[in-house]
């Protein structure tokens, strides 16, 4: 029997040693996989935040350009016919360096009565158009807003230097800067 109760107290010291081995292994790896759950989730929560801020700057920006584009565009519900003029090209009032200014407009106007024009009235147009043209410089023209401006003016002085057809538009169709 005494071999007997060494053989037990020999397998009962054998088997607690791997028993807390493996509790403190058990442990670390919980631990360890409880530490990668909290990373993945607290990244997955700052990507998801850092998305829905950039959808919504994404919003606040398409919704700023439909403004842009809404104050760029014309305001034609009174035309009745367009007029395409022949193309202006033009040397901008830039101090420092020659840039030139290629654009192509047309006229949308009220009721005209006529199938065509009388040339006077586009000679007079062309005339009002340049003036205002010839007054800009190019870092006035190539932005939205400037674009949008320029063609207010266009507008203004074409409506002043015509009464018959009423010019209710402009439409910018083609604009190139040289640099």
């Amino acid at each position: 029997m005494p071999n007997e109760e060494i053989a037990s107290e020999t397998s009962e010291t054998e088997e607690a040693p791997p028993k807390k081995k493996s509790r403190k292994l058990l442990l670390i790896a919980v631990l360890v996989i409880l530490v990668a759950a909290g990373g993945g989730g607290g990244f997955y929560f700052w990507k998801h935040r850092g998305a829905s801020k950039a959808n919504a700057t994404k919003e606040n920006s398409a919704e700023k350009d439909k403004e842009k584009r809404a104050k760029a565009e014309p305001a034609d519900g009174e035309v009745k016919q367009v007029i395409e003029l022949q193309p202006f090209i033009v040397n901008l009032s830039d101090k420092n360096e020659s840039r030139y200014l290629r654009m192509t407009i047309s006229l949308g106007v009220g009721d005209s009565g006529e199938g065509k024009v009388d040339p006077l009235f586009t000679t007079k147009v062309r005339n009002a158009i340049l003036a205002v043209i010839t007054n800009k410089t190019s870092d006035e023209v190539l932005t939205v807003e400037g674009k949008a401006e320029l063609r207010r003016e266009m507008l203004k002085a074409a409506a002043a230097a015509v009464d018959k057809p009423a010019v209710q538009a402009i439409y910018i169709t083609d604009f190139i800067v040289q640099m």
